[in-house]
Formats: C-alpha cells, structure tokens, sequence
C-alpha cells in the first residue's frame, strides 16, 4: 500500500498547483462561496493549511500499514476534500479551483484505497470508521477556524462601530 500513500502526496502537490497557481484563483473562489471567510484566508494561512497536509503525507508514508487506521484518515481527507470542492462549484455554479484533481485524482485514489484495505482484510470495518472520523476532524479544523475568525472580526466590527 505504500505507493498509494506516494500517490497522495504527488496528487496534493497537483492539486494545490490547480487551486493556487494553473489556473489558480483558490483565494478568489472562497471569497465568492463565503465573503466572511476571504479576510482570513491569506498566502500565510494557504501555506500554512496546505503545508500541514503536506507534512501529514509524508508521515503517512513513514508511518505506511504500520497504523493503517491513521494512513488512511488522510484517504478520508482527500476523499472528503475533493467532495468539498464538488460542492464548491454546485454553490457558485461555476469552477472551483481545486475540483479537477479533487475529482480526478482525490476521489478515485482514496476510494482504491479503502478497498484495498478493506478487501485485503487490512482494515477492518472499526478502523475504517475511525479513520473517516479523523479525516473529517481534519477536514472540520481550518473550516471551523474560518468561522471563529469570521465571527471574531464581525464582533470587533460592531464593537467599533458602538464605540465610535
């Protein structure tokens, strides 16, 4: 299974090309799907939330079928990730940057994934479990905190303008 986690690091480096660089535009895209998330959403926060999952590859290479239950919460990343660049472009009727290889690469390499974990009796049906809570969990992290710095930037907002 070791080559598919390879693969998961060459598709996230694909992907984030698609989202920032050809054709780009992944700050623009969050600023038309949520206006209060675009403040907050800078090259140092994209560096940052890319680079963690980056990172979260290269352990998972390391780590490999040693903890396949951790492996494969970043399948269920990638898988949850791609779905969520789907829906991205249903909301703006439109390209999401991120959606071709989300769709294209992020999808089909997590699903074989699981099937092969599964089907070889690597993962049992506990573990599989276990490693979608995680990947949503990691999923939920910068999502949730878009939403508290959005909230904390309208509060700051009105207490100025109470103030002034």
């Amino acid at each position: 299974m070791k080559w598919i986690f390879i693969t998961f690091f060459v598709a996230s480096i694909l992907h984030f090309v698609e989202e920032y660089f050809y054709p780009g535009g992944f700050m623009h895209f969050v600023g038309r799907l949520n206006p209060g998330f675009a403040p907050h959403l800078t090259v140092s926060s994209a560096l940052s939330i890319n680079g963690l999952q980056l990172l979260l590859c290269v352990i998972v290479i390391w780590v490999g079928a040693s903890n396949l239950e951790f492996s494969m919460s970043l399948a269920a990343l990638l898988f949850l990730n791609g779905m969520m660049h789907i829906v991205g472009c249903l909301r703006i009727r439109g390209y999401a940057p991120g959606v071709v290889t989300g769709t294209m690469l992020y999808l089909p390499l997590s699903a074989y994934a699981y099937y092969t974990a599964i089907h070889s009796h690597q993962l049992n049906l506990r573990g599989a479990v276990a490693s979608v809570a995680l990947g949503l969990v990691y999923q939920a992290v910068p999502i949730v905190w878009f939403v508290l710095a959005s909230m904390h930037r309208r509060s700051s907002m009105q207490d100025r303008r109470m103030s002034g």
